[in-house]
């Protein structure tokens, strides 16, 4: 289905309401779940909002409370949040930071305790609209799904990461998980009765399948690091650096024992034009965008990889893998793919499917609101 945005945010952010947020609140939310599937970013898109439900009602996102300052020297500050929902948090965040960049020429944010905040590439706008460098890493200390490389029991998870480069063309937005693929995309495939495309995943032995149902095993197995059975170590290394950023400098770490729900975030965002200056910077940044598009296409295959967020529908490719038909071979740019479907669906509607829509409609039917059809 395609649904206009508009009307998706309305009808999400009438369902967090009233679920219990407050209308600021479920504004935020609505506002970045429906820039998930904007970006192509299903999996954290309007279909979380039967999950959000279920988690106002458990106590994993908070309506209540306040923001906590544990620290704050300007230029840095540091928040507890007692799980308010992660959206309105981050956009606070995002309005401290950029209010506090034009005395600083860096800022930098940890928040611990924080309610989902979803994809972290839909927190990029304003930052690569104001030409600044972006750092974000996250991670629930509540979570384990990662083995260490070369090991089978698990201790990490999938621990994202995202990077804002600003250019004079599009911004380059890497949005990356340091593990092969995420809990979400593992419970995906299991559900759709799908074997993973490639051994992205440990049994209990340490043995790699491409078994999805290994993760529900007791003990579990594992989803492998970024590189995989060759060069996991590198992913691991990677997911070591999120815990470090996302979990200890907030002081929210593993050793304490959170229950899951809670995240651990690191974001910090630099002005180029306090260093080299806003010109030369990007002067480089886009010279460099435009020397990798312009690298001649290899001639071996096209680079489209397995989808890591959802099992393909028979005959068509997942949202968000692989390069579109449009682009053919060749180098695509980290978040172009994600720049153009948000365009596309700006343009037509959000597409949304069939089994989401109606799942959203239930919701909205049970809290007595309009839903999306």
């Amino acid at each position: 289905m395609r649904i206009d945005v508009s009307h998706a945010r309305t009808v999400v952010q009438n369902i967090m309401q009233a679920g219990g947020m407050t209308p600021e609140q479920a504004q935020a939310v609505a506002r970045r779940m429906v820039a998930s599937d904007l970006y192509g970013h299903v999996t954290h898109g309007v279909a979380m909002v039967p999950m959000y439900l279920e988690r106002l009602g458990d106590g994993r996102i908070c309506a209540d409370g306040t923001l906590k300052t544990l620290q704050d020297h300007g230029s840095a500050f540091s928040w507890e949040c007692g799980r308010l929902p992660g959206a309105w948090v981050m956009e606070q965040a995002i309005g401290q930071m950029l209010e506090r960049i034009e005395s600083h020429p860096v800022v930098t944010a940890t928040i611990a305790n924080c309610g989902h905040i979803g994809a972290l590439q839909v927190y990029s706008d304003e930052i690569a609209q104001r030409g600044l460098l972006g750092l974000m890493m996250v991670t629930d200390p509540g979570v384990v799904s990662v083995a260490p490389f070369g090991g089978a029991t698990p201790v990490l998870t999938s621990n994202p990461m995202a990077v804002i480069i600003p250019t004079r063309d599009q911004p380059v937005l890497v949005d990356v998980s340091t593990s092969v693929t995420s809990n979400t995309a593992v419970r995906n495939y299991q559900e759709a009765g799908r074997k993973l495309p490639g051994n992205w995943l440990l049994d209990n032995q340490g043995v790699p399948t491409n078994e999805p149902s290994v993760l529900a095993d007791d003990p579990p197995g594992t989803i492998l690091p970024l590189g995989g059975e060759d060069f996991g170590y590198k992913g691991f290394g990677l997911g070591l650096m999120v815990e470090a950023y996302a979990l200890a400098l907030t002081g929210y770490g593993r050793h304490q024992g959170h229950k899951r729900g809670g995240q651990g975030v690191f974001f910090q965002v630099i002005d180029p034009a306090r260093f080299c200056g806003s010109d030369v910077f990007l002067d480089e940044t886009t010279f460099v965008r435009k020397q990798c598009l312009d690298s001649t296409p290899a001639k071996h295959a096209s680079h489209a990889a397995p989808s890591a967020c959802c099992p393909p529908k028979e005959g068509a490719s997942c949202l968000g893998s692989g390069p579109s038909a449009k682009n053919g071979p060749g180098v695509r740019m980290p978040g172009q793919r994600a720049q153009e479907k948000r365009a596309d669906q700006l343009a037509n509607g959000l597409a949304v499917d069939d089994a989401v829509v109606a799942s959203i409609d239930a919701c909205a039917a049970r809290l007595k609101v309009p839903g999306l059809s």
